[in-house]
């Protein structure tokens, strides 16, 4: 027997001064005061029937004293915490790493989830443990992190309120010196662990058949034109599965194909009869256990041309950008003939800019003098640009790392978003109110319109200032979209929580859908897919067999003290009894 409270040296000196004490006091007598009487005759009687039941006094007596020290010592002892191996096992420390991948989802021959066995197997270690063990329950999505505790009800609600996560897994840091670490996994996601882990399975094999890959893509050869590229692929056994495209409208795509095992369908589909708005896509297939991967979204842009005013005294190769731009109908005016009108979409201004700032947004090159924008502060000749937001919508895939610029103007960026920089001035800067993009230096003073990423920049701006783009691709979890103080809603318009991270807004998103991040006239789509072999193949695991970690059953779910205490109170009861019947004294 060993003691967690206190020293086995001040356990026994506990024990042994409990039962002194108790001793003690049954052999302290009150001394009798003498009294003399005239005859002992009458007192004979008495004397004679104490003395046959002397022996019986003392068994009394003995009885008495072994149950009082018996109680004293049980709750005495109580208070040093004893434990004993054989019945309670040790104290210890558990760590029990819950897999919270996606594949936890997939069902079971049972009907159950593989997350609810592995809820069911993590009780099970707790009903195996000691009463003296300890326990704390990580996941792989670094959601739940609990501290050390030995109540294990505490520790069965932490898991009933877990869930398998979208996000993407791992295996979290431990320390396998001072905690024993048990991983209840399907061996899917997180093929590798620490080698002091002891893994546990519920891994079964399923169906599956999954969207693999699904987005909606300009057509290059059709001005305006989209079409839906959409995969998918069989992880079970052979099937035919269905395949499903619907459109806002109420237009449908349908077509079934029959798949092998492992095989891959890959197919285009034109959209050109559909509406701008959400696209959905669907496979069905029997027997499907894992119906995360079945459903899949992106966004069709409205179908119109930009009609663009370019105000410029001559500018060549910007004019014969936008002219080449299939997405923009082009006008062309000098800066003394400009006059704004209410069916333009977008604003050019090459070097010049009116003294009121437009009613639709606007695109500047060079800093021209207007009351709405920032004036030069001087001049920097050769400006490097060394930093650039890539996140922003305007600077999607366009590379300005390698533009020379020969000269630019030195401008204050307060209240405005830099989207470019050298050390010395912003080159690219965008204001949202009024929506405009400057260039604070010409397009003669660089060689930008030479690079390849300009047409892609106009284009790019063109898209944000009127433009629906398409939806920005992301997977289920934590989603950030590059634009601040946004307000997040679903397809069919309900508000989704969010909060604000380093300009960008972030929100949770467990299952796929299509969202909008809104902020005044902004609206920016985003398409949260699943869309990912690898956790669609739920039968790449690396349990082939059902490799279980046994653990010794202990008799006491309890600490040793919580029964001492027990027994004392029922030989109190014991006691009790007795001495009202004047069995003991």
């Amino acid at each position: 027997m060993t003691f967690l409270a206190l020293t086995a040296a001040q356990a026994g000196l506990l024990a042994a001064t409990t039962v002194a004490i108790i001793i003690g006091l049954y052999l302290l007598k009150l001394r009798h005061r003498r009294v003399l009487i005239s005859s002992s005759i009458l007192w004979r009687r008495v004397l004679d029937e104490r003395q046959s039941h002397s022996l019986w006094e003392k068994l009394r007596r003995i009885i008495s004293i072994v149950i009082a020290a018996t109680i004293a010592l049980l709750i005495a002892l109580s208070l040093a915490r004893p434990e004993i191996e054989s019945l309670t096992g040790k104290n210890e420390r558990i760590v029990i790493v819950l897999d919270t991948s996606p594949t936890m989802n997939t069902n079971t021959s049972d009907g159950k989830t593989r997350w609810q066995h592995a809820a069911e197997r993590a009780k099970s270690l707790l009903d195996s443990g000691g009463p003296t063990t300890e326990f704390r329950v990580l996941d792989t999505a670094e959601v739940t992190a609990s501290a050390f505790t030995t109540d294990r009800n505490e520790v069965r609600k932490l898991i009933d309120t877990m869930s398998s996560k979208s996000a993407e897994p791992h295996f979290p840091r431990v320390d396998g010196r001072a905690a024993q670490v048990y991983f209840i996994s399907d061996g899917v996601a997180i093929h590798s662990t620490p080698s002091f882990v002891k893994r546990i399975s519920v891994f079964e094999p399923a169906n599956n058949v999954g969207i693999t890959a699904f987005e909606i893509r300009s057509v290059p050869s059709t001005p305006l034109g989209y079409e839906a590229y959409l995969e998918i692929q069989n992880f079970g056994q052979p099937t035919e599965a269905g395949l499903t495209l619907s459109g806002p409208g109420g237009q449908r795509i349908i077509k079934t194909v029959r798949l092998e095992t492992e095989q891959t369908y890959k197919d285009v589909f034109d959209l050109s009869q559909f509406a701008e708005g959400g696209i959905r896509a669907t496979v069905q297939a029997k027997d499907d256990a894992f119906p995360m991967d079945d459903v899949a979204f992106a966004y069709l842009p409205i179908k119109r041309k930009t009609r663009t005013l370019l105000v410029t005294k001559g500018n060549r190769y910007l004019e014969t950008a936008l002219k080449l731009d299939n997405y923009v109908e082009l006008s062309v005016t000098e800066p003394a003939s400009y006059r704004e009108s209410p069916n333009i979409d977008t604003y050019i201004f090459d070097k010049f800019a009116p003294n009121a700032p437009p009613a639709r947004p606007a695109l500047i090159f060079g800093t021209p003098s207007a009351p709405w924008l920032k004036p030069a502060a001087g001049e920097i000749q050769k400006p490097e640009i060394t930093t650039w937001s890539e996140d922003h919508p305007i600077m999607q895939y366009v590379s300005v790392h390698d533009v020379a610029i020969e000269r630019a103007a030195r401008i204050d960026a307060d209240n405005l978003t830099v989207v470019a920089a050298s050390k010395q001035t912003p080159l690219i800067v965008v204001s949202e109110k009024p929506k405009w993009v400057m260039l604070t230096f010409s397009l003669e003073a660089s060689d930008f319109a030479f690079h390849v990423g300009f047409p892609v920049f106009i284009e790019n701006v063109l898209a944000w200032f009127n433009r629906d783009q398409l939806a920005l691709k992301r997977s289920p979890g934590i989603v950030d979209v590059p634009l601040a103080n946004a307000q997040v809603q679903t397809i069919d318009g309900k508000t989704v929580p969010s909060e604000q991270q380093l300009g960008k807004t972030i929100f949770l998103a467990n299952e796929p859908g299509l969202f909008a991040a809104l902020r005044g006239d902004t609206r920016v789509h985003v398409a949260v897919n699943l869309a990912n072999p690898t956790f669609s193949d739920v039968n790449r695991s690396i349990f082939k067999t059902d490799r279980t970690a046994a653990r010794q059953q202990f008799w006491l779910r309890r600490e040793l003290w919580f029964y001492m205490l027990l027994a004392a109170v029922v030989l109190i009861s014991i006691e009790w009894f007795t001495y009202h019947r004047r069995i003991t004294l």
